[in-house]
């Protein structure tokens, strides 16, 4: 599943448009007791408007890999199949990568830099002696990537249980295609499962577990992809050593509750490109990069431990778990079906915005800063969206995996105001040596100005707090979306000395 605030950040590089093209919008979740339909929720109205992505999106992972590698392949950068990392070293210079391509050849690759990204068997995780602290869960799981026959509603994900049994049916584009995962009936012997994590299952053996969770006459055929698995919960004691960093599968392996796994992952990969890129081109201080394990870890954490207790829950065979599943289930889905609160505060969690990052090398403290804008996103907290005019929002300013300074304004300023502001943002920008939009959003005593985007809708400048009490605010928003630094006026000398402490200001090679 691909969450809102996945969305949101592939939006900033324009791939938004081609995970929905690909993907399919879930309509809800159905949930089945020994075979009955016993409550369920919709995804519709989930009273999230600070977002352009109130939807979970379902995209199997070869589609994601097939849009990432394309985007890239347009950029001039091919992706090597068939290359195995063999171990690290590393300097105050660089690191050096030693790997072995198809043939058996051994090469030696040089960076300043290094992401190990290669999943749970993570190499570059064991040659940084990072530990890798948890434990695989006792169930055995597998998975199909097919079609399905029988009587099952079409659009909703659907999630059934049957005394020990578990399964999941997620729905993909094409008519009754989509993903199974349920708990395996048979006791695996192959070890292969617990060397590499998986080994192959066949559809029969699928088809037989599904409908004994299931509790209904469902076939299925034409699967695609197909899987036996151990799901662990893991997580790294550290996202990196020295000039070396881990991210995704690497740093944190968790259960598929929620859906939260590849989405944390590609959210490590925003939180610590923009720094390396800072630390490359502008000099940036040793603290930025520090900054990633600081603001990622506890996420993962986080995740980790609100999986595990999810998985633990609906997966259990213990019989007084197993029969207060039962009887409470129907009752909580109803209750978040009904509760547009509930449904609201389950879909902030799941989607992943609400995660905020505390003060330290790359968020503002604002502690004793004085007057702050009451209501607006605080340092750490991601940069809602906003309606600023019929045309236009929030997020359209903030495209482009960069920086961006924007200035806002309730008070109504006159043309030479404009031309002086909109000068003093440009400067800051070009003077700062990293990649930074500039935004002036005003009102306007002189109607639409080419440098100035007017305010057409206050319910922007109440999302940011700015108010009759604070009718003016600077914001600094980072390349992944979070607020870095804000200010209740439209003095430029706190950011620039912000900027010029925690990101370096000098333009590098």
């Amino acid at each position: 599943m691909v969450q809102a605030r996945t969305l949101e950040v592939l939006q900033t590089i324009g791939l938004a448009e081609p995970f929905l093209e690909r993907g399919t919008i879930a309509a809800g979740a159905q949930i089945y007791v020994d075979g009955r339909a016993a409550g369920g929720f919709s995804f519709e109205n989930v009273g999230h408007p600070d977002t352009p992505y109130p939807l979970v999106l379902v995209l199997p992972q070869s589609d994601v890999e097939a849009i990432l590698i394309e985007h890239l392949g347009a950029r001039g950068i091919d992706v090597e199949r068939g290359v195995t990392a063999t171990g690290l070293d590393q300097d105050a210079a660089g690191v050096t990568l030693r790997v072995t391509d198809g043939p058996g050849a051994e090469h030696a690759l040089r960076s300043r830099y290094l992401i190990g990204a290669d999943g749970a068997h993570c190499i570059v995780r064991k040659a940084l002696g990072l530990a890798f602290a948890g434990a695989a869960y006792a169930q055995t799981f597998l998975l199909a990537d097919c079609s399905l026959e029988g009587d099952l509603a079409d659009g909703p994900l659907s999630i059934f249980f049957h005394r020990e049994h578990f399964a999941l049916w997620f729905p993909m584009k094409g008519e009754r295609r989509g993903r199974v995962i349920t708990t395996s009936r048979q006791a695996v012997t192959d070890p292969s499962i617990a060397g590499q994590g998986s080994s192959p299952a066949t559809l029969a053996e699928v088809e037989a577990s599904f409908r004994a969770a299931a509790s209904r006459d469902l076939r299925l055929t034409d699967a695609v992809w197909l899987s036996r698995y151990r799901v662990h919960h893991r997580g790294v004691d550290r996202y990196g050593v020295g000039r070396a960093f881990v991210a995704g599968d690497a740093a944190h392996i968790h259960s598929p509750a929620g859906g939260q796994g590849m989405n944390t992952g590609l959210q490590d990969a925003f939180n610590l490109v923009w720094k390396l890129v800072a630390s490359l081109r502008c000099e940036a201080p040793e603290a930025l990069l520090a900054s990633y394990d600081a603001e990622r870890r506890p996420v993962g954490e986080t995740v980790l431990a609100a999986t595990d207790r999810a998985f633990s829950v609906v997966t259990s065979s213990s019989g007084w778990v197993a029969a207060a599943r039962k009887v409470l289930l129907p009752v909580l889905g109803a209750t978040i079906g009904r509760s547009g609160r509930l449904r609201s505060r389950a879909f902030h969690f799941l989607s992943e915005l609400g995660i905020r990052y505390e003060p330290g090398a790359a968020v503002q403290d604002e502690a004793g800063s004085g007057p702050s804008c009451a209501g607006g996103p605080a340092p750490g907290r991601r940069a809602p969206d906003a309606r600023i005019s019929r045309t236009e929002s929030v997020f359209d300013l903030l495209a482009g995996y960069r920086f961006h300074l924007v200035a806002f304004s309730r008070n109504p300023l006159s043309g030479a105001a404009i031309e002086r502001l909109a000068d003093e943002l440009e400067a800051v920008a070009a003077a700062s040596g990293h990649a930074m939009g500039a935004h002036l959003v005003a009102h306007s005593l002189v109607g639409r100005h080419p440098r100035a985007i007017q305010v057409e809708n206050d319910t922007l400048l109440s999302t940011y707090g700015v108010t009759a009490a604070v009718p003016e605010a600077l914001y600094l928003v980072r390349p992944d979306g979070h607020v870095a630094w804000r200010g209740p006026s439209l003095d430029l000398t706190g950011c620039r000395a912000f900027m010029a402490e925690r990101f370096g200001g000098r333009a590098g090679p």
